[in-house]
């Protein structure tokens, strides 16, 4: 558990995370190539992420493949539960380089991402809009849109088994009703 949480902790060790999903199964030079680190540090990181399970070596010759763990989990921090989940850890690998997200984190924490991801699920299947999610966890409307739209990519890059069906009246039928209660 604490080991997880070094990488929410960690932009760099979130980003390998990411890298690996996107690359399947990588060897360490090809998740250093495009990356500041150095191959050592990635090699470290690597090692780490292997360490805690979050990846695993699926090759036994050299030079090892690596595969991402698909990690499903709850951290109880404070008052706060997080889910952990790769959308999560993908996301937090965008804090650097996604100046919304980062500003979302700063604002709500990586709990308050967490819950925005649980909404842009919802958002990415046609059930929920930004004004629900606004009024729900008391943001401002274009806060909640924005978040939904960059939360939105990482989930249709993540988790590929997401629907994305447009449902226009069943989405307006459920703002009607939201918005009657």
């Amino acid at each position: 558990m604490l080991a997880v949480s070094d990488v929410i902790r960690n932009d760099r060790l979130a980003q390998l995370y990411s890298r690996v999903l996107e690359f399947d199964s990588p060897t360490v030079e090809e998740l250093a190539e495009g990356i500041e680190s150095s191959t050592t540090t990635v090699y470290e990181d690597v090692k780490h992420l292997v360490e805690i399970g979050l990846l695993e070596r699926i090759t036994e010759t050299q030079p090892h493949r690596y595969q991402a763990s698909r990690v499903d989990m709850t951290i109880q921090a404070g008052d706060d539960t997080v889910q952990i989940t790769p959308t999560l850890l993908v996301a937090l690998a965008e804090r650097p380089s996604n100046e919304n997200i980062s500003l979302y984190i700063d604002r709500h924490g990586v709990s308050g991402l967490a819950t925005a991801i649980e909404y842009a699920r919802a958002y990415t299947q046609s059930k929920m809009n930004a004004r629900i999610m606004a009024r729900e966890q008391e943001l401002p409307v274009l806060e909640a849109e924005t978040i939904l739209q960059e939360l939105q990519e990482v989930i249709i890059e993540t988790e590929p088994d997401v629907s994305t069906n447009l449902d226009i009246e069943e989405l307006d039928a459920a703002v009607d009703d939201q918005m009657d209660h």
